[in-house]
């Protein structure tokens, strides 16, 4: 049965925010959702019915990053103006703020417990915690971090650049190791169960290594078509989706790994896949593209998508629901939108 069978459902809401979005998260609760624009602006709004409840300039030149709280109701944002800003999440006001160390800063991550937030600045790394500034700082990176990825236990941070990715232990300040690649890295991603480190490369690739990592057992996926920014993991750490193209290549992960296996290819899309986002405890992925579709699959099951959802410009950022039934979708020409799963 080919992709384009899945059922054509409409938004659940659309909201034209007039700028290209770069960033989406969720509030904890569920209650609302915020936008980060490529012009700065950050747009806040009632999750059910997608009314605009805030409206703030939140970074000089442009933004970068948008991160709920895991916990709390407070986001962060970065911009092209080296900020990092910590915002209330009902009032939508500035509560603090720090210098990344950067003129831009391009990363953020919570850790899952949100006792620390790193932000990656040109070729730094910084550690933050509320209400107690920035404890420590990684500066030797080789070039501009690309991308980060924390534990699921909050005990390692990963950061990928050029020549490989540096774990470090968050609490120590320490650098604990370095996973070895020859150029550079885009993507990162680290698997649930904390067996496999996954980065997309510069090549059209994606590199993966398993932990504990043993020099010469790295392992390298090729065939893509376009460079591989994208990746999610299934919550159970079985599965690994990665873009790089119009298809999606779902890995499975389990057993001994994906050595030598053939992946689930998913297609569908007319544009490359730009997006990409498992649920945080169900089966289902989202997918979003250049094309405007959104799509959701059963990867571990079946090639066949289960729904589509069209939209009038490319997705640049997809978030779940906490409930694990919706999905927030940013797009190129400026749209919020809230889609249902179909299971």
């Amino acid at each position: 049965m080919p992709p384009f069978s899945a059922p054509l459902r409409n938004a659940d809401w659309i909201l034209d925010l007039d700028e290209p979005v770069s960033a989406v998260s969720v509030a904890p609760d569920g209650s609302r959702a915020a936008a980060l624009t490529i012009e700065g602006h950050v747009v806040v709004v009632e999750l059910a019915t997608g009314r605009r409840l805030h409206s703030v300039r939140a970074h000089e030149g442009g933004g970068f990053r948008l991160a709920w709280h895991p916990r709390e109701d407070r986001f962060a944002t970065s911009g092209q103006d080296g900020l990092v800003r910590i915002w209330d999440g009902v009032e939508v006001r500035e509560t603090e703020r720090f210098q990344a160390g950067a003129a831009w800063v391009e990363q953020l991550a919570w850790s899952p417990d949100g006792s620390v937030l790193a932000a990656g600045a040109g070729k730094g790394v910084v550690l933050w915690r509320p209400q107690g500034g920035i404890f420590h700082k990684f500066l030797e990176h080789r070039s501009t971090v690309a991308a980060l990825a924390w534990w699921r236990d909050g005990r390692r941070l990963a950061a990928a650049c050029y020549g490989g990715v540096s774990v470090y232990d968050p609490v120590a300040g320490d650098l604990l190791e370095v996973l070895p690649w020859k150029t550079s890295l885009l993507s990162l991603a680290v698997s649930p169960d904390h067996r496999w480190v996954v980065a997309g490369t510069q090549e059209m690739s994606v590199q993966i290594w398993p932990l504990p990592f043993v020099e010469g057992e790295e392992l390298a996926m090729s065939g893509y078509a376009a460079k591989v920014r994208d990746l999610s993991w299934h919550h159970s750490g079985r599965y690994l989706a990665t873009g790089g193209g119009e298809e999606i290549m779902v890995w499975d992960c389990g057993g001994r790994g994906p050595a030598g296996s053939t992946p689930r290819i998913l297609e569908g899309h007319l544009g490359r896949v730009s997006a990409l986002a498992y649920q945080s405890r169900g089966h289902v992925l989202a997918s979003g593209g250049q094309d405007g579709l959104i799509f959701f699959w059963n990867a571990g099951k079946s090639s066949q998508a289960l729904r589509q959802i069209r939209l009038t410009g490319a997705v640049t950022a997809l978030a779940w629901t906490p409930d694990d039934l919706k999905v927030l979708a940013g797009t190129q020409d400026g749209r919020l939108a809230l889609a249902s799963t179909p299971v």
